[in-house]
């Protein structure tokens, strides 16, 4: 039998698991947000970059709607191609100032006749 100043002491340590355990599936959580959010700069680039080169200036349009909220794009051409960058400070944990920068480069060549 336990000595009375030890009662309680399974719950609590089973309550600090229990934090531990949430806490890791939140940072979890958050790091598969951050990865989705990498994952639509780089598709976005890759869009824009590609409607750029054809010369398809809806498109383009219809591709830069898809940069998540507060990215930035930048869109350098050449003679011979397009490039196309897009950066985004992303909040690691909601509600926090940890942040992570992301960036997503995408790299096209101009379609004869298209106006780069």
């Amino acid at each position: 039998m336990l000595a009375r100043s030890e009662r309680g002491a399974v719950a609590v340590e089973a309550a600090f698991a229990s934090l531990a355990l949430v806490a890791l599936l939140g940072f979890l959580v958050s790091g598969i947000g951050v990865v989705l959010q990498q994952v639509q700069c780089t598709d976005a680039a890759a869009a824009i970059a590609r409607q750029h080169a054809r010369g398809d200036g809806p498109g383009e349009t219809e591709a830069r709607s898809h940069v998540p909220p507060g990215g930035q794009v930048t869109l350098t051409t050449t003679a011979t191609r397009v490039t196309v960058r897009v950066v985004l400070t992303a909040t690691l944990v909601p509600g926090s100032r940890v942040t992570v920068d992301l960036t997503a480069e995408s790299t096209a060549v101009l379609e004869p006749g298209a106006s780069g």
